[in-house]
């Protein structure tokens, strides 16, 4: 009896050990993706999103920039940038470092964001405003949730809510699958999962077309105001 209960023990050790392993080695693999953009049905330009990794720290980097439309550069300026390091691991994704600009000579609208996970804070600045936040398990910042979620479906593992880091406070926001289905897109036509992400006592909502082939890639977002769509991203190109 006894060296059956050592087996079952060095069994659920050996699966336990294997599980972490495996979800250590599941990670998004680097990209490039080029998305058209729109607002309330008029073409605001193009938004590209990427996602390195330094081989030397293991460290990974997501960063988008805009080429705004003629009309959109009235709001937005081509030297725009936000950008995200963060850690990929077990536990799944931490943000370590969050930086926004938005490429005017102006820093009132800028963003930076310092994690330490030791101490379990958030340090930085936003909109000239000095934050200094205790950190919830899975804190993410503006950027880092988008890999975060990712990194859950390729696991397999359950969104749920995620504690977001948006202006001055920390936010709630519970991501939800809706349905499956096909959509037409310049890569031909996929099969995709469709998210919903809600925050309570918001009266917005996201929705995204994920395709399991693609790790998850979205094809198509759009961002939901009060029933009608405002915003929406479609995918251009992928490498």
């Amino acid at each position: 009896m006894r060296r059956l209960a050592q087996l079952t023990t060095f069994v659920i050790a050996t699966l336990l050990l294997a599980t972490a392993a495996r979800s250590e080695a599941i990670a998004p693999k680097p990209f490039t993706a080029v998305y058209e953009v729109s607002y309330r049905g008029m073409r605001a330009g193009v938004l590209t999103l990427k996602l390195s990794r330094d081989d030397a720290t293991g460290r990974y980097t997501y960063e988008t920039t805009a080429d705004p439309s003629m009309l959109a550069r009235f709001f937005i300026s081509r030297a725009a940038m936000e950008k995200t390091v963060m850690e990929i691991g077990p536990d799944g994704v931490r943000p370590l470092e969050w930086q926004f600009e938005d490429g005017k000579s102006s820093t009132d609208k800028d963003g930076h964001l310092k994690f330490d996970w030791d101490r379990n804070v958030a340090t930085g600045v936003i909109e000239g405003e000095k934050i200094d936040l205790t950190l919830e398990s899975g804190t993410q910042d503006r950027l880092s949730i988008q890999i975060d979620v990712v990194t859950s479906l390729l696991r397999g593992e359950p969104i749920g809510v995620i504690p977001l880091i948006d202006d001055n406070r920390i936010k709630r926001y519970d991501y939800a699958k809706k349905d499956t289905t096909q959509i037409d897109t310049k890569l031909g036509k996929l099969d995709a999962v469709i998210y919903e992400s809600t925050r309570q006592g918001s009266d917005r909502r996201s929705r995204f077309w994920m395709v399991p082939k693609m790790e998850y890639l979205a094809v198509r977002a759009e961002q939901i105001r009060k029933g009608k769509v405002e915003t929406v991203m479609v995918l251009q190109s992928v490498q």
